[in-house]
């Protein structure tokens, strides 16, 4: 088994498919470098390294006369092609799906076939290695590891992508194969221009394990709440994800105002009269009542806030 790690720079921010770089370095099984080398490439477009912002560009120090001279995509295309599906070779990356949206709008352009592949994420698993909330940078990560290189250069790039690997695989004494077991990892995919992007499926399995254990909790509470009353009678009430996970004395008291009253609590939406809103609402709640307003506007569910049930305003 040996290692590729890749890395693609664009020449304008606004054009995904304004490939100008392709960064390769191949390793074998005990990540000793192989070969190097920066696959330089004419963009054939205006030049624009602002990025997607206004001021906040990177500086690629490219030299435009090189690229002038250089192949455009559609030559290089065969050789990229190959090397990325080379069985011989896991591929791997920094935060890899964003180069090959790149590679998949560089096909288009020019009218090529979809390279299809599966790649890792070197960025992915150092964050799950260390047990960190967000995603690092390159710089940020070859800073932890005392790595100095020359940042946005595409083939020093893919080099950091590799001694990521290389450090994650001494520090755990576990493999490649090992490390993305460990984590649940799902390898990234290519095929036919759809992009699978690489992620740890044991976050997501913990997350729906987190919301039934609350869920059930909840149900639970409710069959102690003695009904005192039936305002509610008839009526059921959907609660806001990060209510419903708060645990907390607000959380059982709004449980409580409802039921006692001869409400139900629904775990489902379309099982729902009533939408209650968190007072915080969080990135779940954001998704979760986009479906919330379609079926509001339906006519299906009215949305209240947690004063609303308190302070019996309904």
């Amino acid at each position: 088994m040996k290692y590729l790690a890749f890395d693609i720079e664009a020449a304008n921010g606004y054009k995904l498919s304004s490939v100008c770089s392709i960064g390769v370095v191949i390793a074998d099984e005990h990540f000793y470098v192989i070969s190097r080398e920066n696959i330089w490439i004419n963009p054939k477009t205006k030049y624009n390294l602002n990025g997607t912002r206004e001021n906040v560009g990177i500086d690629l120090e490219l030299d435009k006369a090189l690229l002038d001279a250089s192949p455009d995509f559609s030559q290089v295309y065969a050789k990229i092609r190959a090397l990325l599906t080379d069985k011989q070779y896991v591929v791997l990356g920094h935060a890899v799906d964003s180069d090959v949206r790149m590679l998949n709008a560089a096909c288009v352009r020019y009218h090529l076939p979809s390279i299809n592949f599966e790649f890792i994420c070197s960025q992915l698993l150092y964050k799950l290695y260390r047990e960190e909330k967000d995603v690092k940078g390159l710089g940020k990560i070859a800073n932890d590891l005392g790595i100095t290189f020359h940042q946005h250069n595409s083939e020093e790039d893919a080099h950091v992508s590799l001694l990521t690997l290389k450090f994650l695989t001494e520090d755990s004494g576990l493999s490649v194969e090992e490390l993305l077991a460990k984590y649940h990892v799902r390898k990234g995919s290519n095929y036919n221009f759809e992009l699978t992007r690489p992620v740890s499926l044991l976050g997501q399995v913990s997350k729906k394990k987190h919301t039934q254990i609350a869920i059930e909790k909840i149900k639970d509470y409710v069959t102690t709440v003695k009904k005192t009353s039936n305002g509610y009678a008839g009526k059921a009430f959907c609660l806001a994800r990060s209510l419903e996970l708060s645990d907390s004395d607000e959380l059982y008291a709004v449980v409580r105002a409802i039921v006692s009253k001869g409400g139900r609590y629904a775990t489902k939406l379309f099982k729902g009269n009533y939408y209650v809103l968190s007072n915080a609402a969080s990135e779940q709640d954001i998704m979760r009542e986009k479906r919330v307003e379609e079926l509001h506007e339906q006519g299906l569910i009215q949305i209240v806030t947690i004063s609303d049930i308190l302070e019996e305003k309904l």
